[in-house]
């Protein structure tokens, strides 16, 4: 129930659809000063959600996991990557992966794995659909690893999960039953760690994060770059608003 609700709670506070919902009513409301507020809403929504200073400022203060590989000096028995990286839907040839923009967190415990910093990657992520099927990601990671090189027996998989919550019920027991005691690396979107990272302690399972896939830019020295609005803001809006109700929902469950 926790999950279908999370599901759908993300769903109506998209920004798409709230700019949506508000065009909605002013196309179809008979109410004059209804229909000027709506129009006025989802004006000032566009503004809002596409301005990238705005979502620039909130990413550079909520990421978290800025490391470098030089800061690792220890290589970690298990690198945990979590899923959220690929398209299902994408039309490619059979054989071609199918990876989103957060396909950064793939190639970043790809690079940790083949520079030593870890010694067996966890690919964790079922399917996270409520209605109808798609692919299970870790699996479809897994033949993708297998092309590029690495060794079946450096990979590991948990392919059950379907949020955060389960990715660190399912990764523990796996750890537990493959190598007590690790030392292990979370690896996700820098945006996901701060409520990833948390949950992964509380549920058992210690881990030190390291972050991809961030969404904070540098400056290019030119403003007028901060005020053009940008279609990027606007998914970049999409996935934190997400990710602030999960963690919220988390901590109401006492989930961190």
């Amino acid at each position: 129930m926790f999950f279908v609700l999370s599901k759908i709670v993300a769903l109506f506070l998209k920004p798409l659809n709230l700019i949506a919902i508000a065009g909605l009513v002013a196309a179809f409301t008979k109410r004059r000063r209804l229909r000027k507020i709506a129009i006025q809403t989802a004006f000032g929504l566009f503004l809002l959600f596409s301005n990238p200073w705005l979502i620039n400022v909130f990413s550079g203060w909520w990421e978290t996991g800025k490391h470098t590989l030089s800061d690792i000096t220890q290589p970690y028995e298990v690198g945990i990557l979590l899923g959220g990286y690929t398209e299902s839907l994408i039309a490619a040839p059979e054989g071609i992966p199918k990876f989103s923009r957060s396909g950064n967190r793939l190639s970043t415990a790809l690079l940790l794995y083949q520079t030593g910093k870890i010694r067996h990657l966890l690919l964790s992520g079922g399917s996270g659909r409520v209605i109808g099927t798609e692919m299970v990601e870790a699996l479809e990671t897994r033949k993708y690893l297998l092309q590029v090189g690495v060794p079946d027996s450096a990979i590991w998989v948990d392919d059950r999960s379907r949020n955060t919550r389960e990715n660190a019920l399912y990764s523990k027991i796996l750890v537990d039953s493959l190598a007590p005691g690790s030392r292990c690396l979370l690896i996700s979107s820098a945006w996901h760690l701060r409520r990833a990272g948390p949950c992964f302690n509380r549920a058992g399972l210690t881990c030190d994060v390291f972050g991809a896939d961030y969404f904070e830019e540098k400056s290019e020295g030119n403003p007028l770059h901060w005020l053009e609005p940008d279609w990027k803001a606007v998914m970049k809006w999409e996935c934190m608003i997400k990710e602030w109700i999960g963690w919220v929902a988390y901590k109401a469950k006492g989930y961190l």
